[in-house]
């Protein structure tokens, strides 16, 4: 009898690990779950880019959508990189700050780490959010992980 015959932090992708494909590009574009219920507050919802362009108009309107107390950590985070996806440096350096200080900071983790592998090589928009994460209350090897990371 064999057990546990897949080893899931192996970095390879199979078919049975549809968790670590849902935080791909290709999977947040097809996959809209992650859009705010807009209709829960009254207005019509959003498409992807009306969202993404209007956080990144105006993070301090939409912060709300990232905060981890309304939603899961799983559709914040897609949230946060479809934003991340789409910003533009220096222009949208107060939203890419927001969202590292706050949910990238929140979810520092392995289990964050892991789902970022699928961004390598990081944008200067995504390593410019992951440096607004203060890492010094993080173990070390957490730290070395991240630097090793942003300097692909």
């Amino acid at each position: 009898m064999t057990k546990n015959r897949s080893n899931p932090r192996s970095g390879k992708h199979t078919a049975d690990a549809p968790a670590v494909d849902a935080f791909t590009r290709s999977a947040l574009a097809s996959d809209l779950t992650w859009l705010p219920d807009m209709t829960a507050v009254g207005k019509p919802p959003l498409t992807a880019d009306a969202y993404v362009d209007a956080y990144l108009a105006d993070p301090g309107e939409w912060y709300w959508t990232t905060l981890l107390l309304h939603d899961p950590s799983e559709i914040v985070l897609k949230r946060v990189l479809a934003i991340i996806e789409q910003a533009q440096l220096p222009r949208h350096e107060k939203a890419l700050g927001q969202l590292g200080a706050g949910p990238l900071e929140d979810m520092m983790s392995e289990d964050l780490l892991d789902r970022l592998q699928h961004w390598l090589p990081f944008t200067p928009a995504m390593r410019y959010a992951l440096g607004q994460v203060r890492m010094s209350s993080e173990p070390p090897v957490l730290q070395q992980r991240l630097k090793a990371m942003l300097s692909r």
